[in-house]
């Protein structure tokens, strides 16, 4: 497990770097994303300047909410950038030259690039993590755990549509498009879903779990909401190792679309 670790930071490294190749570049990107999430940080500040809370969301809630959002994007696309373009590397037959290699494909896949706009969104996360969202430091091994639990139901539900790309061609941005959905629903508070919007908010575009029920378990601690957000990140983690091993094993079979 050590070498493993230790094979992937060097991999995860290299991409890094390569994203800061060319920093007029990179250091656009970064401002870019930061312009933009103030941007929308700014429009709740007005909105609940107007309106006190929203189903009981108060604008400190909304913070926590769009922190941890912020937070786990900027990770994910840091140091697992390759999940965005997951599916198109499985069109393109690029799981060919991997298979040759030592075991942990899915790893392999996540460290090939680095976002340089994930920056942007780490910074302005941590910002208002540390800002307005009002944790206080005895709460910050929760903090952690809810950022833990968040990111591997985004990270495992962003592989899960890119696994559809072993049986269907229309994959190429339908992955991507589900996993911008996912970040969509994260954006706004949970109590504006009823009924059949939050069934797909809790499930098929797994929001409700990537910040919703962190937000609540911050917010409320107790057995059952920790309990809640370990299963839904194991679930989901479980549900992608499972889909791209069906996947995986259609690829080498070779039917996979091409």
């Amino acid at each position: 497990m050590i070498a493993f670790l230790r094979l992937y930071a060097l991999q995860a490294g290299a991409a890094v770097r390569m994203s800061f190749a060319d920093r007029a570049n990179f250091a656009l990107q970064v401002a870019g994303m930061a312009i933009n999430n103030a941007v929308f940080l700014t429009l709740w500040v007005l909105f609940f300047a107007g309106f006190k809370s929203v189903g009981g969301w108060g604008f400190a809630d909304m913070a926590l909410l769009l922190g941890l959002t912020m937070t786990i994007v900027g990770v994910c696309g840091v140091v697992f950038g390759g999940y965005r373009d997951m599916a198109i590397s499985i069109l393109r037959g690029e799981l060919d030259a991997l298979l040759t290699q030592p075991k942990g494909l899915i790893w392999r896949l996540l460290a090939r690039e680095s976002l340089a706009t994930a920056w942007g969104d780490l910074a302005g996360g941590v910002v208002v993590l540390s800002l307005f969202a009002q944790v206080s430091l005895s709460a910050l091994p929760l903090l952690i755990l809810a950022l833990f639990a968040g990111l591997t139901v985004y990270l495992s539900a962003a592989i899960s549509f890119a696994c559809l790309a072993f049986w269907a061609s229309g994959a190429r941005s339908f992955a991507r498009d589900l996993t911008d959905f996912t970040l969509l629903f994260s954006s706004y508070p949970g109590s504006i879903y009823q009924g059949a919007v939050k069934v797909i908010a809790y499930s098929i575009l797994p929001a409700g779990f990537v910040v919703m029920a962190p937000v609540e378990m911050l917010r409320e601690p107790s057995l059952r909401s920790i309990a809640i957000v370990l299963a839904a990140a194991g679930a989901y983690a479980a549900l992608a190792a499972i889909l791209f091993h069906l996947g995986l094993k259609r690829y080498r079979s070779g039917a996979a679309v091409t």
